[in-house]
């Protein structure tokens, strides 16, 4: 990573086990959702970090798409408006390094843009992001780079000049592939093996190194 700070103009951060642990809140609104049926943790782990799970709910459990994508957002919303949702441990401290470094910060994940809006609001970091780029912005979600390089064009950046947080394979393969320098981050519950494409592996956002962040 020695030679991202002379050139780092950006950070790109992913919400979904990046900024906020979600998961656990996902797998509860789909249990919610499928009830009185069951959905074990084995079923729903697959699908973490990727696609098809509302196909997959939709063909198992015979729920019309259209219903499970409404009553899906009813059951998240309202759980966020009751429980609230914690920013992961470091993330605040982290995303006000970056502004006061003068660097450029975006969020870009493939979470719809109600939800997203929703979660970030719900944890409190809405208010330090100017740019957030979402599923909606792009036409080829990840592992395809579209998201990413949505996000740089957004920043006014360079993919090689941004510093890309990730945790999900998917995510990681699709920074990379942007052209993007890449941090795999392994703090939320549910957590891959590391990654040969990540410049570097952290358990918790509190190790990020701020001597990355050193801008000329």
């Amino acid at each position: 990573m020695s030679d991202l700070a002379a050139q780092l103009e950006a950070v790109v951060l992913d919400m979904d086990g990046v900024l906020v642990d979600t998961e656990p809140v996902h797998l509860a609104v789909a249990r919610a959702l499928v009830a009185p049926a069951e959905l074990s943790l084995e079923q729903y782990k697959p699908f973490i970090g990727t696609h098809g799970f509302r196909d997959w709910l939709q063909s198992t459990y015979g729920i019309p798409r259209e219903e499970i994508r409404t009553r899906s957002s009813e059951l998240l919303f309202e759980r966020l408006s009751t429980e609230g949702l914690s920013a992961m441990p470091g993330a605040v401290a982290l995303i006000r390094a970056i502004h006061e470094r003068g660097l450029a910060t975006a969020v870009a994940t493939m979470t719809q843009s109600d939800w997203t809006e929703a979660t970030l609001v719900a944890s409190g970091l809405r208010p330090l992001f100017e740019v957030v780029i979402t599923s909606v912005d792009v036409e080829h979600g990840k592992p395809a780079p579209d998201l990413y390089l949505h996000a740089a064009a957004g920043l006014g950046v360079a993919p090689r000049a941004s510093l890309a947080v990730e945790d999900s394979v998917h995510e990681i393969a699709a920074a990379s592939s942007a052209g993007m320098h890449v941090i795999q981050l392994r703090q939320a519950t549910f957590v891959p093996e590391p990654q040969a494409e990540a410049h570097a592996v952290l358990d918790s956002l509190e190790e990020f190194d701020l001597n990355w962040l050193r801008s000329q």
